[in-house]
């Protein structure tokens, strides 16, 4: 039998060895969780820093495409536009080129109307001084015959003449003279001495019968000239007291200030933009002078009348119209 000391030693013997497995075998555990747990954590870690870096490299990627991609789009942009540009300047050229001529023709065949109409038909006006020339000769011979005489001349017509620009001078109508009263005869012969006033009034008549027909033709005096900058009334002024100058965006396919007047006024809505901003100007005796000059150009001209106020008002009204 054992002692009760080596059972005490024996039962101690056992609860260390029970101890030490266990103490064994929680070590053994609590390592291989820390382990996993450190493994989670490691890859969570490199997937993050491996996700990071492609997501970088992809937006440098994207970038250096899109720069790439502009420039060659710019490339081909500015290539583009000059072509345009080139095209537009040949366009505008040829429109410029056209007008004129067009401009030119009208101009020319305006004035060979006006050329070929301007003729004087004086027919008549001779066969009415023939027949007072023929009435003062009969009449002159009945005053040597010593017969009484009346001399009743015919009016000469005014000459018809075809409309013209420039103003004609009045034409002077020869008036009727007065008929000479009757002069009574008798059997006896007058002397010579008074027959002959008698006859001389004859020849004095008939040359100014003769004579006033040159003096009645009609004579076009020749165009004033205009200084066109020294012209103080083309137009009522508008009130520009409220108007706000800005900037404005213009395009060639509206009118403005660089459209000439005669352009505007062939276009109803802008001629009454025009003519509502510039009261009088369309009607002014002298417009026919500037009729082919933009309003642009006449602000050179008569700046005190064409002022940034009222140059801005009209282009903002006339850009509004398509031509």
């Amino acid at each position: 039998m054992l002692s009760r000391m080596e059972k005490y030693k024996k039962t101690r013997r056992i609860k260390k060895m029970l101890i030490i497995s266990g103490i064994l075998v929680l070590s053994i555990g609590l390592g291989t969780g820390m382990k996993s747990a450190l493994a989670d954590v490691d890859v969570q870690q490199v997937m993050v820093n491996w996700f990071s870096k492609k997501q970088d490299a992809s937006i440098k990627e994207i970038d250096q495409a899109i720069d790439s991609e502009r420039d060659i789009l710019m490339g081909q942009l500015k290539g583009q536009l000059s072509t345009e540009m080139q095209l537009a300047e040949k366009q505008l050229a040829e429109f410029t080129a056209t007008q004129k001529q067009t401009r030119i023709a009208a101009l020319q065949e305006y004035a060979n109307n006006i050329k070929a109409g301007m003729t004087i038909d004086s027919s008549e006006q001779q066969a009415a001084v023939m027949k007072n020339i023929d009435i003062i000769l009969e009449n002159a011979k009945a005053q040597l015959d010593g017969q009484a005489a009346q001399l009743k001349l015919v009016t000469v017509p005014m000459p018809v003449t075809a409309p013209v620009p420039a103003s004609a001078p009045d034409l002077v109508v020869v008036p009727e003279t007065t008929p000479a009263p009757a002069v009574e005869t008798s059997p006896t012969p007058k002397p010579e001495t008074e027959v002959i006033p008698e006859t001389e009034k004859a020849p004095e008549k008939e040359v100014k019968a003769a004579s006033s027909p040159v003096q009645k033709e009609p004579v076009v005096s020749p165009p004033v000239e205009v200084d066109i900058y020294a012209v103080t009334d083309w137009f009522v002024k508008p009130n520009t007291s409220n108007v706000q100058i800005e900037e404005l965006a213009v395009t060639d396919d509206v009118f403005s200030i660089n459209t000439s007047f005669s352009d505007i006024l062939m276009n109803s809505q802008a001629r009454g933009i025009l003519n509502s901003i510039l009261p009088g100007l369309e009607k002014h005796q002298h417009f026919h002078l500037i009729q082919y000059k933009t309003i642009e150009e006449m602000s050179r001209v008569a700046p005190v009348h064409f002022t940034e106020s009222v140059l801005y008002l009209l282009n903002q009204k006339l850009s509004a119209v398509k031509k």
